[in-house]
């Protein structure tokens, strides 16, 4: 069944194409491949828009440069700017990555007025803060991809602890992408039995340890560049909820406007609702007090990147 909407996905490298290749999969009307490399572009979406034919799916795939391609989309997916080499931190790309934001959401202003954002560039809690603020789009459509992502890990992580199916596991990941992350574990569960039932306290320290230096480990396997699948699929699982009238509970990073007692502009993961509407709301759900004083430490750190960023930013200004 073919699924009207356009998506623009600026950034063709590994992330970006898986990102198409899942959205031709599922139908989505149109997606659209932006990059400041065109010929990547344009061959992704060519040899993508060919697997249609084997999978029964009539969506148009469109590659190329030019940001006009993506006029009214219903959502954008920003990977574009410099991904983590061994040895970088997350923040360290902040300074090169918030530029690239601050361009693309100007022509996403301009193009796409009433589109949903979602930020998986690292930083990814900071620069969806950027863009909110550069496209001056509410609140509801701008937001990042992190806590699918590292619940995901999590959630593997316990699977190969225990020996159960993937199908029965879940879990949830609240905080900042990578390593301010903070896993909860009343909210991990084993066929609707807490995991907690499942796992020794060491165990539990062993997955939370794993799902913490999930990215750089396979980094540091591949040497070049980081992860793509599970991100791509993390992005994916948003854009369903949102295309979906009924609403989803994911840990999605959002501006936290006090949640849990957080600075109120910070952009960070949290439970929320999330549907078509887009974030329809921040779930505030029980954690014990280390996990409040971690979540704080997390929006503590991410607001104080973010002002050293802006200090700098408006020193050069």
């Amino acid at each position: 069944m073919q699924n009207g909407w356009k998506i623009s996905v600026f950034g063709a490298g590994g992330t970006g194409g898986e990102i198409a290749e899942l959205l031709v999969q599922r139908g989505y009307g149109t997606v659209v491949l932006i990059d400041v490399q065109q010929d990547l572009a344009e061959g992704k979406a060519l040899d993508i828009g060919q697997s249609g034919a084997l999978l029964g799916s009539d969506t148009q795939v469109i590659g190329g440069a030019e940001a006009a391609l993506t006029a009214d989309s219903d959502v954008v997916v920003i990977t574009a700017g410099i991904g983590r080499k061994p040895g970088l931190s997350r923040e360290d790309l902040l300074a090169t990555n918030a530029k690239v934001m601050q361009q693309i959401s100007q022509s996403v202003r301009a193009l796409s007025p009433n589109a949903t954002l979602i930020v998986l560039t690292n930083p990814a809690d900071i620069l969806a803060r950027i863009v909110f603020e550069e496209t001056g789009f509410p609140e509801h459509r701008v937001m990042a991809q992190g806590g699918i992502l590292d619940s995901a890990r999590l959630s593997h992580m316990i699977h190969q602890l225990t020996g159960i199916s993937h199908k029965q596991i879940t879990s949830m990941v609240l905080g900042g992408h990578g390593d301010h992350m903070v896993p909860v574990r009343e909210f991990a569960s084993i066929g609707g039995i807490p995991a907690s039932h499942f796992l020794t306290d060491d165990q539990w320290a062993n997955a939370v340890h794993r799902t913490r230096f999930g990215g750089g480990e396979i980094m540091e396997k591949f040497k070049t560049h980081g992860a793509s699948v599970t991100p791509a699929r993390a992005v994916v699982t948003m854009i369903d909820a949102l295309k979906s009238p009924t609403g989803h509970v994911l840990p999605v990073s959002v501006r936290s406007n006090g949640a849990y007692g957080l600075h109120e502009h910070v952009f960070i993961g949290l439970p929320v609702r999330l549907s078509h509407r887009g974030v329809e709301q921040i779930l505030e759900l029980p954690l014990t007090d280390d996990e409040h004083q971690a979540l704080a430490a997390s929006a503590a750190s991410m607001q104080q990147t973010y002002d050293d960023w802006k200090k700098t930013t408006t020193a050069t200004d």
